[in-house]
């Protein structure tokens, strides 16, 4: 048998040779470097990590990676505590859902000689606590997010009446909008720092030079809520084109009402097809009923 260990080698090398070009730049174009240095100097680049380079072209990682932020979801879902805090809440109590199932297996194997269940169960409870953790987070989280995005959705028409005069601008009419609403969750969003116009003195930013857009575009990025683009979009309309308030937040609230009217639709169609399966579950008793009788009389006649 022939000895491939050196062909392997040979081979690992190689790869690792052209990835260590490819990561100093050898294979990109003099312009694009000429390029990249003019933008760092001027300061218009952002240096991502490798990770972030990587799950930008594989949208099935950056999908994992929005999936697996512990720290973005309890930002989103208003929880206090740190990403480390949890996963050392959540495997603390998976440690101890794990120690009170081997302490019941060992109470039965010091009573009955023998264990009442593998241990292997033990570790299940575990990952399933959690799991349970997890899934209660995310849906926090998504709950949350839904309800910003339809907070946001039924001020376009109030904002469009108390803007048009401009009177009121927009951040302050959705402000005092936001405090008419029941679950308070907007409200809350609107108080943080991050979405307060910066004070008198304060050092200029990327977000405080562009304005309210630019706070509603952070809070997009945040929250992972698209109405604050949209809003952010219609706020630029109107301020920098000298659009009518009333007739560019009309509009947005026209195409918003039509997207939750067509997901409506979606599910009514959807719901119409599920509903087949409960349906046809109760007709089948009614059918056993009927044809159980004629089955046993059928049978009785062949059997004579």
């Amino acid at each position: 048998m022939p000895n491939l260990a050196p062909v392997i080698v040979a081979l690992v090398v190689g790869i690792a040779w052209v990835l260590g070009l490819w990561y100093l730049g050898a294979y990109t174009p003099p312009a694009v470097h000429a390029w990249r240095r003019l933008a760092r100097m001027r300061g218009l680049s952002v240096n991502r990590s490798m990770g972030d380079r990587i799950s930008r072209r594989l949208p099935l990682l950056q999908r994992l990676q929005a999936e697996t932020d512990i720290g973005r979801m309890l930002f989103v879902a208003a929880y206090r505590e740190t990403a480390s805090a949890w996963l050392l809440r959540t495997a603390f109590m998976a440690g101890l859902a794990i120690v009170a199932v081997l302490l019941f297996d060992q109470v039965g194997l010091i009573t009955k000689g023998s264990l009442s269940y593998p241990p292997v169960l033990a570790l299940l409870v575990g990952a399933l606590v959690a799991l349970y953790a997890y899934v209660r987070l995310r849906n926090r989280a998504l709950r949350r997010q839904r309800i910003l995005n339809r907070a946001l959705s039924d001020t376009l028409v109030h904002l469009a009446a108390m803007t048009f005069h401009q009177r009121l601008p927009a951040s302050e009419a959705l402000l005092i909008f936001s405090r008419c609403q029941r679950d308070g969750e907007l409200t809350r969003v609107l108080s943080r720092p991050e979405a307060r116009p910066p004070q008198a003195g304060a050092r200029p930013t990327a977000v405080s030079e562009e304005g309210t857009p630019g706070i509603y575009d952070r809070l997009a990025d945040l929250y992972d809520v698209p109405m604050f683009h949209s809003l952010a979009g219609g706020v630029r309309r109107v301020s920098e084109r000298g659009l009518s308030s009333r007739d560019v937040y009309t509009q947005l609230a026209r195409g918003v009402y039509g997207d939750l009217l067509g997901e409506a639709r979606v599910q009514s169609a959807q719901t119409k097809t599920l509903i087949v399966i409960p349906m046809g579950l109760m007709i089948l008793p009614l059918l056993l009923l009927i044809g159980a009788p004629l089955v046993a009389s059928m049978a009785s006649l062949f059997t004579r």
